[in-house]
């Protein structure tokens, strides 16, 4: 009832072919043919719907700006999204290798993971693997924050007197193998600073990589957060060693995308 009255309110303010429903244990605003899932609680405003018709092009503009400054997906290409999230990024790589393409989305929260497993499902990427999983150096159970003020700020905790919620953990490593990855020509990451242990649980496979872009965190750290966050020096070193030219954005105003890390691997 309450996703009717919703429907019924935004499409007589922003006379657009809008629909609110909860389906599979979420709240989800559908927008034409896309399908958004927002999550188990219903917190939309009045001014909500302004950005909505936007918002998945808004979400492969940013995919194109943040993490394909030099990799330009093509039909068949496989993709690992190693921190999708809630499937912003998801969506634009799927859409860009096409039906042949291969696209697996990883996320270790578990409302995140909903989203986005719902996200995949209803907008019908049939090309897209979700897995729930930390990429850790060791398999095993990790704990996970639970950020006050965003979502994308969640992080995995390292220590004993670790209170975040339990997920479990595998290395990208085994995954490869249990997916039968040979081939993978781009892979993102975006994980919060966890990137070190990441990395090193792909050590026989990133061989199989074509380009990378790593978001390191520096950032979080000069901005008063833990030293974990400090992994630029540690992935430049990792991707220079290991065949690829590694470049940057030092001009960009954004200081989060200062830290990504782009590794083109060298031509033989």
């Amino acid at each position: 009832m309450l996703g009717a009255v919703a429907t019924q309110y935004f499409r007589k303010i922003a006379r657009e072919e809008v629909a609110v429903a909860y389906i599979d244990g979420m709240w989800t605003r559908k927008v034409g043919r896309d399908f958004l899932p927002d999550g188990p609680r219903f917190q939309y405003r009045y001014d909500d719907f302004d950005r909505w018709k936007y918002q998945i092009a808004e979400y492969e503009s940013a995919a194109r700006e943040f993490w394909l400054r030099h990799y330009s997906p093509k039909n068949g290409d496989t993709i690992l999204d190693v921190g999708a999230g809630r499937g912003e990024d998801t969506i634009a790589f799927s859409r860009a290798v096409g039906a042949t393409g291969r696209i697996v989305a990883i996320e270790a929260h578990p409302t995140s993971f909903a989203i986005l497993k719902n996200f995949c499902s209803l907008n019908r990427l049939r090309n897209v693997t979700v897995i729930e999983r930390a990429m850790m150096d060791k398999p095993g159970i990790v704990h996970m924050t639970e950020s006050q003020s965003s979502w994308t700020e969640n992080t995995i905790e390292i220590g004993n007197e670790s209170t975040g919620i339990e997920v479990q953990s595998g290395t990208i490593d085994d995954l490869c193998e249990q997916l039968g990855l040979k081939d993978i020509a781009f892979l993102k990451m975006n994980i919060e600073g966890a990137e070190r242990d990441a990395l090193i649980g792909m050590e026989r496979s990133i061989s199989r990589v074509q380009q990378v872009c790593i978001a390191c965190h520096d950032f979080r750290n000069k901005n008063g957060e833990s030293e974990r966050f400090r992994t630029r020096d540690f992935v430049t070193n990792f991707l220079s060693t290991r065949g690829f030219t590694v470049r940057s954005r030092p001009d960009s105003p954004y200081d989060f995308v200062r830290d990504h890390l782009f590794g083109v691997r060298h031509l033989p």
